[in-house]
């Protein structure tokens, strides 16, 4: 067990416990059957969610302390523009959740201590400046981060579904895979037989995240048509 986990787990028979931002896969090994535990939900798509833990029997609301960055630019900006930028300031990663995309404006998950330290420090982003300020909540664009759409795929293999999805050719998607830019449920993959499942989530450095949802039929070449949920591409 992650060690991070196993310290989250023993604290939190202490007491109430606040996590910083937990990956999928410690989401999915922070279990227990003598522990309550929460997860935010700042939104309904949220990756990296921070997570509450307190004993059985406890009645307790809890607080999940996240704050809302809004980030406005001159042109869209890429993730790993917005996160190198905010890592540059001197924080560490498990202090940044998700980075959500809209057309003119983006928005930064972050824990509450050290929101205004980002609001003095975070004023330039890639080649370009940018004006940032807390907000009470996101935007409406949130809900269009992703869009619907059918593969045809001759298998679930990652490297295929990958070259579908994001139109590349299969060298192109396994040459991802082999320099660790995609990442299964959090986890970087290097395995480009994996066979995806439903409910994975696919996250892919410098082009985004899908989804993969269920088979719908074959084609007469028995190939699968497969549902996914894409980010739309910036």
């Amino acid at each position: 067990m992650d060690l991070k986990v196993e310290n989250l787990l023993k604290n939190g028979h202490q007491g109430p416990i606040l996590s910083k931002f937990l990956t999928l896969d410690e989401q999915k090994n922070l279990t227990s059957k003598s522990l309550q535990i929460f997860f935010s939900e700042t939104y309904p798509e949220e990756e990296r969610r921070r997570a509450f833990l307190c004993p059985l029997g406890l009645d307790i609301q809890p607080d999940f302390q996240i704050d809302i960055i809004e980030i406005k630019s001159p042109k869209p900006l890429r993730h790993s523009e917005i996160l190198g930028a905010t890592l540059a300031t001197g924080i560490s990663r498990e202090v940044v959740g998700d980075i959500i995309f809209g057309e003119e404006k983006s928005y930064l998950l972050v824990t509450s201590e050290i929101s205004r330290y980002l609001l003095d420090n975070l004023n330039r982003v890639g080649k370009y400046y940018v004006e940032v300020k807390k907000v009470d909540k996101l935007e409406a664009v949130v809900n269009q981060n992703y869009h619907s759409a059918s593969i045809i795929v001759p298998g679930l293999r990652l490297d295929s579904i990958l070259a579908k999805s994001l139109h590349l050719s299969r060298a192109n998607a396994q040459e991802l895979i082999r320099t660790g830019r995609v990442k299964v449920n959090g986890k970087i993959n290097l395995n480009r037989d994996y066979l995806c499942k439903q409910d994975d989530l696919l996250s892919i450095t410098r082009f985004g995240r899908v989804v993969i949802g269920e088979i719908t039929g074959k084609t007469r070449k028995d190939n699968l048509i497969l549902n996914i949920e894409i980010t739309r591409s910036k």
